[in-house]
């Protein structure tokens, strides 16, 4: 732990030691990306609506119109080949809008639950690979509160649409964008100082 109290100390970690920190690293990259794309498939983009419709379920979708009654007439009956084309007629179609049932309030809970005990954890792991670099204090505790204040809304905010209401479903956005302007530089950055060239009066001095 005496690491964390030496000035700018993550370019004097042993190559073992930037190699097992860069593969966790370049892990925890590839976590984010996977989980964009499970936010983009769940939630279909950021607003709060579809975050309050995915926890809370959608409107079923709309009854396709009734068909026009056609009077029968006493003219001669249409034979029509079986393998001809197929006639569409009005009221037979209709757009098909897909529907979001209610998520059961065990599983927002057992996902919260989950969440809360892992996510902090690495949480703590990248804070402390962040603050061995070399820049300033004042930015590093910056991004540092404002990773954790977006993480906790983030894993906050089902509970809130679920429990409470849709109106805090614009949370959903407002934390993953918070989350991205945090974890991004605690996970770049540490990445980029560990492997930069050094310059040369650092090496010479070394």
């Amino acid at each position: 732990m005496r690491q964390y109290a030496r000035p700018f100390p993550i370019t004097r970690l042993s190559l073992e030691a930037r190699v097992l920190y860069t593969g966790f690293l370049l892990f925890l990259v590839l976590g984010f990306v996977s989980s964009a794309w499970l936010y983009a498939d769940s939630f279909g983009g950021l607003s709060g609506r579809s975050s309050a419709e995915y926890y809370r379920g959608g409107a079923a979708p709309a009854e396709p119109p009734p068909a026009p009654k056609v009077e029968a007439t006493g003219g001669p009956a249409l034979e029509l080949p079986e393998d001809g084309p197929a006639l569409e007629l009005p009221g037979e179609t209709a757009a098909v809008v897909p529907m979001r049932l209610e998520k059961p309030a065990r599983q927002v809970m057992e996902t919260f639950h989950f969440h809360l005990f892992t996510v902090p954890v690495v949480l703590l792991i990248v804070g402390h690979l962040f603050m061995l670099t070399a820049l300033s204090t004042r930015l590093k505790v910056g991004v540092i509160i404002v990773a954790s204040v977006a993480t906790f809304v983030h894993l906050l905010t089902p509970l809130l649409v679920r429990f409470v209401g849709p109106q805090w479903g614009w949370l959903m956005p407002v934390s993953v964008m918070g989350a991205a302007v945090g974890w991004l530089p605690m996970l770049l950055w540490p990445l980029w100082e560990m492997w930069r060239p050094e310059p040369a009066s650092e090496v010479e001095t070394g």
